[in-house]
Formats: structure tokens, sequence, C-alpha cells
């Protein structure tokens, strides 16, 4: 496990900017207000400038008969006007050191985007695109995953965070999945990390996923959004031993368990943040 580690650490990280996507969305169905709680969530965050929102990730990869469970945490402040944006990630491996990666961006005067990434050693800075954000940014991705879901149904009301939420229940596909990930350049991201091309990670993403979906009742917001990738994960993992080919001679791994949990909040009212001194002098 250990000779293996440091290279499926940087998948996972990759993995896991790609799922930061996964903000809050769904299809169908409707509130007991009279009002579409799910077409009124996706208007409103359509108008959101600002919002905060923290994905929790529990993986467990299993090598031979040695487990290995993670908790990822990815905490997001996004300003979109102008645009501002942090990303603060930890990785906690049961065994291993934590490994974590904070991540800075604004906007200058001229348009242009500047990124600061602290990879627990460097900071690093660079010159970047709306599109080399877009992994970033938990409410532009919204209508991405409303048109991906399926099969939405409405379950009655729950508590989240101390409110009154709607709770749906739904699917997204392996096709869908695929679409989300390729247009928001998530899909790209990740293959790079693991050395392959976009129509052999589309090969890969494959499995329906099961998803529920909260939205604040009083305000309309999405508030929590779950996936289940077990199956999903477990069967791309598979395929990713498979393709290494004599990379992976004798290796055995499995995920016996993946979910992911985004929650949101303090919509137009994010967290504030300053970009460290450190980070503007590299």
């Amino acid at each position: 496990m250990k000779q293996h580690r440091k290279k499926y650490t940087a998948m996972l990280l990759a993995l896991c900017a790609a799922m930061n996507l996964t903000a809050c969305g769904g299809n169908g169905g409707s509130g007991g207000s009279g009002k579409d709680p799910l077409a009124a969530a996706m208007e409103n965050m359509s108008k959101v400038e600002s919002m905060d929102a923290k994905m929790v990730m529990e993986m467990d990869m299993t090598a031979g008969d040695q487990t290995l469970e993670t908790v990822t945490t990815i905490d997001t402040s996004l300003f979109t006007e102008p645009m501002r944006l942090k990303v603060d990630m930890t990785m906690d491996m049961s065994g291993y050191s934590d490994v974590g990666m904070e991540i800075y961006a604004e906007e200058a005067e001229d348009g242009t985007l500047v990124m600061y990434q602290y990879d627990g050693m460097d900071w690093s800075t660079q010159n970047v695109t709306t599109d080399d954000l877009v992994q970033y940014d938990v409410s532009g991705s919204m209508d991405a995953y409303i048109a991906s879901a399926s099969n939405f149904k409405q379950e009655g009301t729950e508590q989240v965070g101390g409110a009154s939420a709607y709770k749906y229940t739904g699917v997204i596909t392996g096709d869908s999945m695929q679409d989300v990930m390729m247009s928001s350049g998530a899909l790209d991201s990740l293959g790079t990390q693991m050395n392959m091309d976009e129509a052999q990670m589309e090969e890969l993403l494959s499995g329906d996923i099961a998803v529920t979906l909260w939205i604040d009742e009083e305000n309309l917001y999405p508030v929590q959004y779950d996936m289940d990738m077990t199956e999903v994960m477990d069967g791309l993992m598979g395929k990713i031993l498979e393709a290494a080919g004599n990379d992976a001679a004798g290796l055995t791994m499995s995920i016996p368990k993946m979910t992911i949990s985004m929650t949101c909040g303090n919509f137009n009212s994010a967290t504030d943040f300053t970009i460290p001194e450190e980070a503007k002098n590299a």
C-alpha cells in the first residue's frame, strides 16, 4: 500500500477538485407552497454573488488485506463580482500524515485572473482564465447538474442546519456525469492527473449515482447535496488498474465506500478572506 500511496493520493486530490463541482441541484417536482422549489433554487443560484460551501468525501480504499480510510474536506468561499476564490482542502488518511492544499484566486482591475496555490510545502502563482477555475465554482455548475439529474421525487421535508428543507431523491446517470464533467473541464483535470486522454476518461465513468437534495423551505436555496458513488468508483478503480497494465501488475485495489456530502450557505454573504502575503510574493 505504501509504495502506491503517493500516486493514488494525487489522483484522489484531483478527484476531489473535480467533485467540488457538485454544488446542489435537482430536476422535477414541486413544493407544497405552489412554487417549484427546484426551479426556484436554480433561479436563485443564477443570481448568487457570493456563497460558502463545504464538501466532505469519505472514501475507503483496499489493497490486498490493507484498508486506507480517507476523509477529504474542501471548504470554499466564492465571490463573483469581481471574481475572488478561496479553497481549503484537507485529506485525513488513517495511519498517515494529513495532506493539505490551499488555493486562492482573484481578478485584477484589468480583468486578468491570478491563482495562488499552496501544496503543503511551497506557494506557486500563475495567470489563469475563468475556464481554469470553473471546477471550483460551486454556484456556476448548478445549471449543469440540474440538467443531468433525472427521476427526482419529493419526499417531504427534513431539518437541515436547523431549518426545514424539502427533500428530493433521484439519480445521475454515468452518461450525464460524463457530459457535465467534460463540459466543465473537470474531466480534463482528472485525466491529466491519471495520464489518460478524454476518450479513456469517458470510458471509465459509467453507472448511475444515487443523489439526495435538500432545498431550504423558506429561502428556496439548495442547502445540501449527497451522493453515493461507491459502485461507480469501485468499477472505476478496476478499470484504472486494467488501463495501467504492467505498472499495476500484482496490485489489487477496490473502493468499498465512497460518499460525498456538499453543504451550501451564506448566500450573498460569503466569508471574506485575505490572500496571504507569502502567496503574493511567491
